[in-house]
């Protein structure tokens, strides 16, 4: 049996969740491979750490695993390999079996919201960014995915600083959507879906963003990643407090992204990958376009993925990226490019017109640092949007009515005859339902 250090099957073994044949083909792989061992016993020293943070009580190491660490930690500073003695696995029990591959990355996933806070433990102890008891502050769960750098920001003279307690939130949150983007983000999602609506002074303050000139700011750095809770907060606000949510959970970027959207323009694959696109009339500014962009993971295995919107000043004369807002205060993040198998995160693009010349630029991308076959981007005027592009539109135009960010250019009247175009007969459950939650806002 081949291995490698990251190989999911180390895992497994460790605990101790594969057959007995499959445990001695991995027994008897670490045992001849010292790269191996020293995996193994990162991964046990990594166990045990996350057992020990989340459980009630501290447990002592047992002396198996106090042997490795010592091991380990002696034979790293004199540089040479782990060789820790290896011994046989028992018989797993069969309905534990699917849980193996993701076992310890779901309780690396749940155990971010209890790690320690880089702050001070002396801190005030009514500090928000900073409880009592050391731990990480909740705004670690309510943190939207970043975004890329806000261009209109930069003439707005200095920023105010984030507390530390939220700038610690989002450097954990980066570590966790670099290592394991889709599982955190979930994670987050199911906790935040099961509590209350969060209050407005509780959730991070967002500054939304404004269109950028694409003579100044030719290129535009995408996101591959989103996060998923804003809808739940909406619906619970609307259909079980009977009012409007707070702005500050009304994110675009997350609400589209609870719908898996296809667009169905011009499109690029490479090692299996799907980069798509499709333009749409702008509803609220009918001179404009929408531009909808979605990443499909490989089927495999997760991919790094990096892609940049590159406009084209002769056709567009601004551009806005709908979403993404930036938390005040909070120095730029580094965009996370790992793209998680079989997910599929979309964004839009609102585009400004300098002339009605059709060619609004390309979206060049790479994946595994390799460059992919570029994707030309063009407004097609008299081609007949997809639904799925139709729903799109509804969304950022529903999320932007909430938020009354798009000013007296979104009202109800255009809310509900976008709606109405967007119902079907054949409409999923969930859009649907989304169609009927928008019925309900309008009614308050």
């Amino acid at each position: 049996m081949k291995l490698h250090p990251e190989d999911p099957r180390l895992t497994a073994w460790l605990l101790g969740e594969l057959s007995a044949e499959d445990a001695a083909s991995v027994e008897r792989a670490v045992a001849a491979d010292p790269a191996l061992r020293l995996a193994v016993a990162e991964l046990e020293k990594t166990q045990r750490f996350l057992v020990d943070t989340l459980s009630p009580g501290k447990a002592d190491l047992l002396p198996r695993q106090r042997d490795l660490i010592l091991q380990a930690a002696r034979e790293a500073d004199r540089g040479q390999s782990v060789s820790p003695e290896i011994t046989p696995r028992k018989k797993p029990m069969p309905w534990l079996f699917p849980l193996a591959a993701a076992a310890v990355l779901t309780v690396a996933a749940i155990s971010l919201l209890n790690l320690p806070s880089s702050e001070p433990k002396t801190a005030k102890p009514n500090s928000s960014d900073t409880p009592a008891d050391g731990t990480m502050p909740m705004e670690v769960a309510l943190m939207p995915a970043p975004g890329p750098p806000d261009a209109g920001r930069s003439t707005e003279g200095p920023r105010p600083t984030a507390s530390n307690g939220l700038n610690a939130a989002a450097d954990a949150r980066a570590r966790l959507l670099e290592e394991n983007g889709d599982l955190y983000l979930r994670k987050v999602a199911e906790r935040l879906a099961e509590s209350p609506v969060p209050a407005e002074n509780a959730l991070p303050p967002l500054i939304r963003r404004s269109s950028v000139s694409a003579i100044d700011h030719p290129e535009l750095a995408l996101p591959v990643h989103a996060g998923r809770s804003s809808l739940a907060w909406i619906t619970r606000s609307i259909r079980g407090e009977k009012k409007r949510p707070p702005a500050n959970a009304v994110r675009l970027e997350e609400i589209l992204n609870h719908f898996s959207l296809r667009p169905a323009g011009p499109a690029s694959v490479s090692r299996g990958v799907t980069l798509s696109s499709e333009t749409i009339a702008c509803p609220w500014k009918p001179s404009s376009t929408l531009l909808l962009v979605s990443f499909r993971g490989a089927a495999d295995t997760a991919r790094e993925v990096t892609a940049t919107f590159k406009a084209n000043p002769a056709s567009i004369r601004r551009y806005r990226l709908l979403g993404f807002a930036p938390v005040s205060g909070q120095s730029d993040s580094t965009l996370p490019s790992r793209l998680p198998a079989k997910s599929i995160t979309s964004l839009v693009i609102e585009i400004e017109p300098a002339a009605p010349a059709p060619n609004l630029g390309a979206i060049e991308w790479t994946v595994g640092g390799q460059p992919a076959p570029p994707v030309a981007l063009v407004r097609q005027s008299d081609a007949e949007p997809s639904n799925d592009a139709r729903f799109a539109a509804l969304v950022c135009t529903f999320s932007q009515w909430l938020t009354a960010e798009a000013g007296s250019t979104i009202d109800a009247e255009l809310l509900s005859a976008l709606a109405r175009e967007c119902a079907s007969d054949t409409l999923p459950a969930d859009r649907a339902d989304f169609l009927n939650l928008i019925d309900q806002t309008l009614g308050l």
